[in-house]
């Protein structure tokens, strides 16, 4: 399955080579506007990169349904679902490549933060200024329980967007193989992305409407019984995607 993954992996480098060559880019120019003193220039530098980090987590996060739709459409990897291997090892693969995608993306984002935040730190207070910061949000996180909010945030994030990658790859596989010829097989996979995600979450209000279920076990964003729902949701789309495909693609 590494072989797989590997595979799955190289049809994004394009994008990674893009997000870290921007990144370096912005980082220069931001310390440069700190080291000359042109706190505007620095200012605007940080607001653009703090905007294009967030499409660029949004568009991470659908860009292994992208190129999914795009190998069904141009049979670009047709011959993959053809190979001696099981085709959930073939899902499988791209869920897993589509997950350290994002996972990439996002340490390269935190990263540059965590450099053009020790640079405002240092610029304005000296190296003193970042150690006794950096010991202060230690200390908040361990003892007024941030940490945990935090890890609550990003495990409720993590579990949203496996469901909407589920859904995308269900609805893509659902279009390329009913539509297979068809010019509105992309028109039809959003469409159909839409209305799965719409039956989705009136699963979710049916179940949220149980008395029993509707204030128990709060830990942020979402109730413990709201994570259990999606990621059942999220294996039975996986499950489901697997089977099409198995059915469809695999001859």
């Amino acid at each position: 399955m590494g072989k797989l993954i590997k595979y799955e992996w190289r049809k994004q480098r394009t994008t990674r080579m893009v997000i870290l060559i921007s990144l370096l880019v912005g980082l220069i120019a931001f310390l440069w506007g700190m080291l000359f003193k042109k706190d505007v220039f620095a200012a605007m530098v940080l607001l653009v990169m703090f905007s294009v980090s967030l499409l660029v987590l949004l568009y991470t996060g659908i860009e292994s349904i992208l190129i999914l739709s795009r190998d069904l459409r141009t049979k670009q990897s047709y011959m993959l679902w053809m190979v001696p291997r099981s085709v959930w090892e073939i899902v499988g693969a791209k869920f897993i490549s589509a997950i350290l995608q994002m996972l990439f993306s996002f340490a390269a984002f935190f990263a540059a933060g965590c450099v053009c935040g020790a640079a405002l730190l240092y610029y304005s207070d000296g190296m003193r200024a970042v150690i006794e910061s950096v010991q202060i949000i230690v200390k908040n996180f361990f003892e007024g329980g941030n940490l945990v909010n935090i890890f609550w945030f990003v495990i409720t994030f993590v579990i949203a967007w496996i469901e909407i990658i589920m859904i995308g790859f269900l609805a893509v596989i659902i279009s390329r193989t009913v539509l297979l010829n068809s010019r509105f097989a992309g028109l039809f996979s959003l469409v159909l992305f839409f209305v799965i995600n719409w039956l989705v979450e009136r699963g979710y209000s049916l179940i949220h409407a149980i008395p029993l279920l509707q204030n128990a076990g709060n830990l942020g964003i979402w109730n413990i019984w709201d994570c259990v729902y999606y990621l059942l949701i999220s294996a039975v789309l996986f499950l489901a995607t697997g089977w099409l495909a198995d059915r469809k693609l695999s001859v």
